[in-house]
């Protein structure tokens, strides 16, 4: 059970989205943009603390965040056993070996805007 644990948290990693070196955000820019001016329609104090929230997370960060709440809103809450991976793997009815084939065909990201449609 232990390597199979090790495993799912190699693969969360390859989850997360390539960064350019000298590219801190890479494709989650925009999305920071976004969340920020949300952030600053509300004051400054709050679009600062906002900022603060983001750059702790960092883009790979944000991007597990993003899953995470798009799987939950959809009934997919990941429980405290559970990692990342195992839970996306149970949203999509795979199992973690088809998982891990989509990860490394790059399909990870069509299949769950597949299955679940675009992130509100």
């Amino acid at each position: 059970m232990k390597t199979i644990s090790k495993r799912l948290q190699t693969l969360e990693r390859l989850l997360a989205p390539r960064l350019e070196k000298g590219d801190h955000w890479g494709n989650m820019a925009d999305m920071r943009k976004d969340l920020l001016h949300l952030a600053e329609q509300s004051g400054e104090s709050h679009a600062f603390q906002i900022r603060m929230e983001l750059d702790a997370l960092g883009p790979v960060g944000l991007w597990c965040q993003t899953v995470r709440g798009l799987l939950a809103d959809r009934g997919f809450v990941q429980t405290g056993e559970e990692s990342l991976a195992e839970t996306m793997a149970r949203a999509l009815n795979i199992g973690t070996d088809e998982l891990r084939i989509r990860i490394a065909q790059g399909r990870i990201g069509s299949a769950l805007l597949e299955r679940f449609g675009e992130v509100r």
